[in-house]
């Protein structure tokens, strides 16, 4: 028999929640400044901004929000705040990694397709992940963290044409 060892549902829900936000943010975000951007040192310092604070400002709102459902729920603690601040924070940095690599290589016009491409490869099996953990089909899954995370990154590429910002 296969050993599993048993996970929190509550840091499973930490790990998900960091690189499905990280892939669609930092790529999102960094296609739509790509786009007219003039210079690849804008592009990546721009990229290190986003994933430090929004990886550090996610880990301090995972934190305080599971430290308040803690005190509300006191007879029922399944998981450590700060355990699960570190995840989504951790999970944040990895993932946000993804997109950013193809900028870090490749002049930034032609990395905007690969970081983009990247990215939707990275919650595709992301979603395959989360279908095996919650033994729902893993193609199903991948194909809907698919299409939820590409349709919200594709926004940041839009803002990016539309106001050329």
């Amino acid at each position: 028999m296969k050993y599993r060892r048993k996970i929190s549902p509550d840091y499973l829900h930490s790990g998900f929640f960091g690189v499905e936000d990280s892939l669609v943010s930092t790529t999102g975000a960094l296609a739509g400044i790509a786009i007219t951007a003039t210079s690849k040192e804008a592009i990546l310092a721009t990229a290190l901004v986003i994933i430090a604070v929004e990886s550090t400002s996610m880990a301090a709102s995972e934190f305080i929000s599971e430290q308040t459902e803690e005190d509300v729920e006191k007879e029922k603690m399944p998981a450590s705040p700060l355990v699960s601040g570190l995840i989504i924070f951790v999970g944040y940095v990895v993932a946000g990694m993804i997109p950013l690599i193809p900028y870090l290589v490749l002049p930034h016009m032609q990395a905007i397709p690969v970081s983009i491409a990247a990215a939707l490869t990275g919650l595709f099996f992301l979603g395959i992940y989360k279908g095996k953990v919650s033994h729902k089909s893993p193609a199903r899954s991948a194909l809907e963290v698919l299409i939820i995370g590409g349709i919200a990154a594709t926004i940041g590429l839009a803002v990016g044409i539309i106001f050329k910002v």
